[in-house]
C-alpha cells in the first residue's frame, strides 16, 4: 500500500465517455491518479498489465458488463478492492457483488464528494472492508434482558414482574426504555411466545368496543376493564408465535417483522429461545449501512 499522502492508483471503467472525462478530471483535482478504461476487456487487459490500487466499474456496459468484468478481475485480482457504480441497479446485481467481494455499490449519478470519502476510508485504512450483511446472531439480544412470564399466571402477577423490570428502585422513572415486551414460557421451561405491550393494550379494551360500529366511552371505563382482567391469564395476552430460526438470512427477519408488524421477533435453535430481534437494531443497521466514513478521520490526509 503507498503511503497516505502518494496518490493512489484509480482505474475508471466506463463505457459513457463524458462519464469517464467528468468522473476523471473531479478525481484528478482530489489529488488521485486516474486510468480509464471504455469496456470490460481494455479493463482486464490493463490490470493484467499494471493493477491499480481500486477499481470503479460501471454495472452496465456492452460486450463484457460489470458482473462479468468484476468476475474475470477475481480470476487474476482476487483482492483488488472494486466499488461498483451504476445508474440501473437491481438487487440482484447487488447481490452478486457482494458475494464477488465488492468493497461498495454506489448509484448513478454519483456524488463525488461521497465516491472520494467512500475510497479514502480504504486508502486511510490501509485496507478494504468487503460488503458483508450481518448475521441475526450478530443483532439479536440475549433472552435475559426481557421479564420471565409463565402461561397460566394470573396478569396481575405478570404485571408485577413487568413492574419490577421496569421500575426496580421504583423511582417512578423506567430504567429499561428499550424493552416493550416479556418471554412467555409453559411451567416445563419451553418457550411460547412474546407478550408485547399492544397485547395488553388490545386486552385493556372491551369486546363491546370491537363488535359494535357505534362506540362510547365513560369516565371510569378503563378501571372498571383492568379490574375485569386482573384475574386473566397469560395465555389470554399470547397469540400465534412468530419466530425466525437462529440461522435465517437477515431479509427473513426483516420480512417476518414486517408482515406482522412486531417491534421484536424471538430468535430460535433447534426449538429454544437464544435470542430476540429488535426493531431498534435492524433500523440501526439499515442507518449504518446509508452511513458514509466519519469525515473527521481524514483531517490528517
Amino acid at each position: 500500500m503507498n503511503d497516505k499522502h502518494d496518490k493512489q492508483n484509480v482505474l475508471l471503467v466506463d463505457d459513457e465517455e463524458d462519464f469517464r472525462i467528468a468522473t476523471q478530471k473531479a478525481l484528478t483535482k482530489r489529488g488521485f491518479r486516474v486510468g480509464v478504461a471504455a469496456g470490460g476487456e481494455e479493463a482486464i487487459k490493463s490490470i493484467s498489465q499494471n493493477p491499480p490500487d481500486i477499481v470503479l466499474l460501471d454495472l452496465k456496459m456492452p460486450g463484457l458488463n460489470g458482473i462479468e468484468t468484476l468476475q474475470k478481475i477475481r480470476e487474476i485480482e482476487k483482492s483488488l478492492p472494486v466499488i461498483i457504480l451504476t445508474g440501473h441497479g437491481s438487487i440482484h446485481d447487488a447481490i452478486a457483488g457482494i458475494n464477488l467481494e465488492i468493497v461498495d455499490f454506489i448509484q448513478k449519478p454519483v456524488d463525488i464528494e461521497l465516491l472520494v470519502v467512500r475510497m479514502r476510508r480504504f486508502f486511510v485504512e490501509g485496507k478494504a472492508d468487503t460488503l458483508r450483511e450481518r448475521a441475526i446472531s450478530e443483532l439479536m439480544v440475549l433472552p435475559d434482558l426481557y421479564p420471565r412470564l409463565y402461561i397460566d399466571e394470573p396478569i396481575s402477577t405478570a404485571m408485577e414482574k413487568v413492574k419490577s423490570a421496569f421500575f426496580p428502585h421504583e423511582s417512578g422513572v423506567i430504567q429499561s426504555p428499550k424493552i416493550r415486551s416479556a418471554l412467555v414460557y409453559s411451567r416445563d421451561e419451553s418457550f411460547l411466545g412474546l407478550v408485547r405491550f399492544q397485547d395488553l393494550l388490545k386486552l385493556v379494551l372491551p369486546d363491546f368496543l370491537e363488535d359494535s360500529p357505534y362506540s362510547s366511552f365513560f369516565t371510569g371505563m378503563f378501571l372498571a376493564q383492568c379490574k375485569t382482567i386482573s384475574q386473566k391469564s397469560v395465555k389470554e395476552l399470547l397469540g400465534k408465535l412468530v419466530y425466525v430460526n437462529f440461522e435465517a438470512p437477515l431479509m427473513e427477519a426483516v420480512h417476518q417483522m414486517a408482515k406482522h408488524n412486531l417491534v421484536t421477533l424471538p430468535v430460535m435453535k433447534e426449538g429454544k429461545l437464544v435470542g430476540v430481534l429488535r426493531e431498534r437494531d435492524i433500523i440501526l443497521e439499515i442507518a449504518k449501512n446509508f452511513a458514509t466514513f466519519d469525515v473527521q478521520q481524514l483531517s490528517e490526509w
